[in-house]
């Protein structure tokens, strides 16, 4: 008894047209420390029931202007109550009247005249049920708030994992290989200037919806905003088979939405996309106040300095060798085609990167060579089961 009032301060409303009746039951059930509403009418109980909001109801059968078993079903039809603990009383014992209130989502059926014990007993079994109920509802609410708030960074698949901690929520890491993507809106100064800061905040964050759903469908995830651009990775925390050959759609997919996107829009889009791809830290720094799900290491920075060197040479998408030679072994691995059998790809030069000593290879991705991908993906779904 305590422990339940100890977890909320229970209201009990009873809808009871004899009023002798009804002060009995009130004063008992109010001396184990319930509040408690009373009325005699069916019409103005269910008025009371919709504005106050009890944690349960005793109700009679036979009331006047509404009858009990109306009172009943339009509270039912309510999905907002039915967690609601609703308790039928009636001296009508027979089967029929009991079968046509449970089924119409009375939880108990107290016959008249009423054992106290008894009723004390399931009034205290209902509300207990009732607050685990509640809780569990609560419990469920804040974790699909928290899914909100996840889906904004990762995909639908990844988002389940990190809920069922299959992906660690704890400090430390693995390295993984992977690769890394940057992107970079241009001009985006120029731009905010022209339009304003919130214009251009509504601007950036429309364009950025979208891009991360590209992403999200090619099974990559986003590992940070960073005002005109984003760092999403491909191959962390979720590997799949083909990292590196959704890496190089999702560019793909970007340019071709850039291209759509700026045929209707007055603010023209200028961007520039870095790939690259190796091993790399990914996981949780920081402190336990607070924990930043991070990456780190070369293809990190060499993605960021790639995406700079779009720029300079005028294309829209580069990557490294690297991203070639990792994805054409897990091609020939599986049996599929390889990169430059899907894909129309050129060689650009070969480059030092800023803060690096030793030159690296870019290319840049035109488009498709054939449409051998579908074939691909199909291939791996196959493998997978």
């Amino acid at each position: 008894m305590n422990t339940i009032q100890n977890q909320t301060n229970f209201t009990i409303l009873i809808i009871e047209d004899d009023p002798s009746m009804g002060e009995l039951i009130k004063n008992f059930i109010s001396m184990w420390g319930y509040h408690i509403l009373l009325e005699q009418d069916g019409e103005k109980g269910l008025n009371t029931f919709l504005t106050q909001k009890p944690d349960l109801l005793l109700l009679d059968i036979y009331l006047p202007n509404k009858p009990g078993l109306e009172v009943l079903k339009e509270i039912r039809n309510h999905p907002e109550y039915e967690l609601i603990p609703i308790f039928i009383i009636s001296a009508d014992t027979s089967e029929e009247t009991k079968i046509v209130a449970m089924s119409n989502g009375a939880n108990e059926f107290i016959t008249k005249p009423i054992k106290m014990a008894d009723l004390i007993m399931k009034i205290q079994s209902s509300l207990e049920l009732l607050a685990s109920r509640r809780l569990v509802q609560q419990l469920n609410q804040r974790l699909e708030s928290e899914k909100l708030r996840l889906l904004r960074y990762f995909s639908y698949d990844l988002v389940e994992k990190l809920l069922s901690e299959e992906v660690s929520a704890e400090l430390g890491g693995d390295i993984v290989e992977g690769t890394i993507m940057f992107f970079d809106v241009r001009g985006s100064t120029t731009l905010a200037e022209r339009i304003g800061p919130k214009n251009y905040a509504n601007y950036i964050s429309s364009l950025f919806s979208d891009l991360m759903d590209i992403i999200f469908n090619n099974q990559g995830s986003i590992n940070e905003l960073l005002g005109d651009g984003l760092l999403a990775t491909f191959g962390c925390p979720n590997t799949t088979l083909n990292d590196q050959l959704n890496a190089l759609k999702s560019a793909l997919d970007i340019a071709e939405y850039i291209k759509g996107f700026n045929q209707f829009s007055i603010e023209k889009v200028d961007f520039g996309i870095g790939l690259s791809t190796g091993k790399f830290f990914v996981g949780n720094i920081g402190s336990i106040r607070r924990m930043k799900y991070a990456v780190m290491g070369d293809p990190v920075n060499s993605a960021s300095r790639i995406q700079d060197l779009t720029k300079e040479t005028g294309n829209k998408i580069l990557f490294d060798e690297e991203t070639i030679t990792i994805c054409n072994q897990k091609q020939k691995s599986l049996g599929l085609n390889s990169v430059e059998e899907i894909f129309q790809i050129k060689k650009i030069g070969d480059f030092i990167l800023r803060g690096k000593k030793e030159k690296k290879t870019i290319y840049t991705i035109i488009g498709y060579k054939k449409n051998l991908l579908e074939g691909n993906q199909k291939k791996i779904a196959l493998l997978k089961t």
